[in-house]
């Protein structure tokens, strides 16, 4: 397996359209500072150098206990001031401590790689939902695309890096967030692994 290449740097073009509209809101969160190069700058190292020491680690892991690999080679992660982060186009926000961003790009890596896979190569977001309906059973959108994120996580944190304090940050985390707190229940409820042990059925059938 060849693991693609992650590459942690800022956008000119995104952060020259978004920043004017973030002003006023990170105004009010107190986060002004990160609207400026200088900060955004300071961040692509700071994320850079802690991801990569865990990125060796991470990646192999995330597909092999799947049985997939990416389809793209390389995976660009822009660091901007947005509220939250998401994974396509793969965005990190400016909000976080360098050691939690790598709790935050193995989730969303893991939603790249769960949606877009050499077993999967066109992504219908649809049609995905509803396989993992047929998995997990009648649940809201953001659940459901949460339940695998939040099963590989807990493999990750636990059986990889063996750092359990990661998982118990993650779920305390996510305690504020009603559809990420029902998804952490869930995994809880049925066990990462038999949750792993279907999705990689479902991509070998």
């Amino acid at each position: 397996m060849t693991s693609p290449e992650i590459r942690i740097k800022k956008s000119f073009l995104l952060n020259d359209k978004v920043i004017p509209l973030l002003k006023a809101e990170l105004l009010e969160m107190g986060r002004e500072q990160e609207g400026f190069d200088e900060f955004i700058d300071a961040k692509v190292i700071d994320y850079k150098n802690a991801w990569l020491a865990y990125e060796d680690r991470i990646i192999p892991a995330l597909c092999d206990v799947l049985g997939v690999e990416f389809n793209q080679n390389i995976i660009d992660i822009y660091v901007a001031p947005f509220s939250n982060s998401f994974s396509d186009p793969m965005v990190i926000s400016t909000k976080y401590a360098p050691d939690r961003v790598i709790d935050v790009i193995t989730h969303e890596i893991a939603h790249r790689l769960l949606t877009d896979n050499n077993k999967l190569p066109m992504r219908d977001g649809r049609k995905l939902s509803q396989h993992w309906k047929e998995l997990f059973g009648e649940k809201d959108f953001k659940v459901l695309t949460h339940i695998p994120v939040h099963a590989l996580l807990e493999y990750i944190f636990v059986d990889i890096l063996n750092e359990p304090s990661r998982l118990e940050q993650d779920i305390d985390f996510c305690k504020n967030f009603q559809a990420y707190n029902d998804a952490w229940e869930y995994v809880q409820k049925i066990g990462y692994e038999t949750i792993i042990s279907q999705l990689k059925h479902s991509y070998i059938s």
